[in-house]
C-alpha cells in the first residue's frame, strides 16, 4: 500500500454493565438506553459510569463522506467545506482524519476516520470494471442491500470508515490511525466492524497491484495462505496499556486456498476491552499480501456501534 491514493489508497476492564447494543438506530448524542445509566466501577469507591453506543447515526451532514463514495469531502481538491472531524458527545471520543482540527486542508489517504453512509457492493450505472473495489468507492461498506443507504449494523445507515497503516515501507512519514478522547479517558469496550467494498473486492479478485504482479486473490497468496488482520494498541497517555500488546482479529485468513476465516461481510464484535481504561486507541493492519511498496490489501474497515465506558 503505497501512500499515494492512486495506488490502492488508501482500550483494568471495568465491572461495569454492558449491554448489548441495540440494533435500532438511536439518538448519538444520548447514552445507550438499553444501558443502565449508572453503575460502579471496580474500586471505583462509588464513582458511577456510564456506557455510551456510538452510532453515528443522527450527525449533521458535515461530518459525512459526501458527494460520492470515494469521499469528495475528505480531500482538499474538494470545492466545497471539507469534512469535519466527529467528536461523540458526552464520551468525547473523536473520529477524524490525520491532522484534522489544524487549519490546513486534510487528505483522507493520510489516515484517519469518516463517517459514511454509502454501501455500493457492485457498479453502478455508468461505472465498469473494477470501479466498485477501488478508492474511487472507498467509502462503502460491503454490507445491506445495494446503494440503499442501508449498510450499518442492524441495516442503519451510518458507521465510519478507517484507513491507513504503518510497516516497514511507510513508517518514516505514516501514523496509524487513532481513535482519541478530546479530554478524560474512558474504556473503548469493543465495536461491530465490517469489511470496506474496496477492501472486500480486491481480496476477493485481487488488484494491479497483486504479490505476482498480477491480479492475485488472498486466497491463492503465498501457496494459499494469504490473510489480512487488524490490530489495537491501548494508551494512557504516553503508557502503553495491556503491557503493550495489541488486540486483534483475522479480517481474513486462509489455508491451502481455502477460508480458515472468511471475509468479515458481516458486522462482526470486535472485542477491545482487554486494552482497559486509554486515551487513546492506535490501530493498524497487516497481512501477508505485500511487496516493496509495503502491503497490497487496501487497509480498510468499516465500524459502528463503538461501545464507551466512563
Amino acid at each position: 500500500m503505497k501512500k499515494s491514493l492512486f495506488n490502492k489508497a488508501l482500550l483494568i476492564a471495568s465491572i461495569s454493565l454492558v449491554v448489548t447494543a441495540s440494533c435500532n438506530k438511536q439518538n448519538d448524542v444520548l447514552p445507550d438506553p438499553a444501558a443502565k445509566p449508572e453503575t460502579k466501577k471496580a474500586g471505583a469507591n462509588g464513582l458511577l459510569s456510564t456506557t455510551y453506543t456510538i452510532t453515528f447515526e443522527g450527525i449533521g451532514s458535515s461530518y459525512m463522506a459526501g458527494n460520492t463514495s470515494y469521499g469528495d469531502n475528505a480531500y482538499s481538491t474538494w470545492g466545497g467545506t471539507q469534512i469535519a472531524p466527529y467528536v461523540h458527545s458526552p464520551s468525547n471520543l473523536r473520529f477524524a482524519i490525520k491532522g484534522a482540527g489544524g487549519g490546513s486542508p486534510v487528505e483522507f489517504y493520510d489516515g484517519g476516520f469518516v463517517v459514511s453512509n454509502w454501501n455500493y457492493k457492485s457498479n453502478i450505472p455508468g461505472q465498469s470494471g473494477d470501479w466498485w473495489y477501488s478508492y474511487l468507492n472507498q467509502c462503502s461498506v460491503y454490507s445491506g442491500t445495494h446503494g440503499t443507504n442501508n449498510g450499518g449494523y442492524g441495516g442503519s445507515s451510518n458507521f465510519a470508515v478507517m484507513f491507513g497503516y504503518v510497516d516497514f515501507f511507510n513508517s518514516s512519514y505514516a501514523t496509524p490511525p487513532t481513535l482519541n478522547f478530546t479530554s478524560g479517558s474512558g474504556v473503548i469496550e469493543g465495536m461491530q466492524i465490517c469489511l470496506s467494498s474496496y477492501t472486500y473486492g480486491v481480496i476477493q479478485n485481487g488488484n494491479a497491484f497483486g504479490q505476482s504482479g498480477v491480479a492475485t486473490p488472498l486466497s491463492d497468496v503465498e501457496n494459499g495462505t494469504g490473510y489480512f488482520k487488524l490490530l489495537a494498541y491501548g494508551f494512557d497517555g504516553n503508557t502503553p496499556t495491556n503491557n503493550g500488546d495489541p488486540v486483534e482479529i483475522f479480517l481474513a485468513k486462509y489455508n491451502n486456498h481455502l477460508p480458515v476465516v472468511s471475509p468479515l461481510i458481516n458486522w462482526t464484535y470486535f472485542d477491545l476491552s482487554a486494552l482497559g481504561n486509554v486515551t487513546r486507541v492506535e490501530f493498524n493492519f497487516e497481512g501477508n499480501d505485500s511487496g516493496t511498496y509495503g502491503l497490497n490489501t487496501p487497509a480498510y474497515i468499516c465500524i459502528d456501534n463503538v461501545e464507551v465506558t466512563q
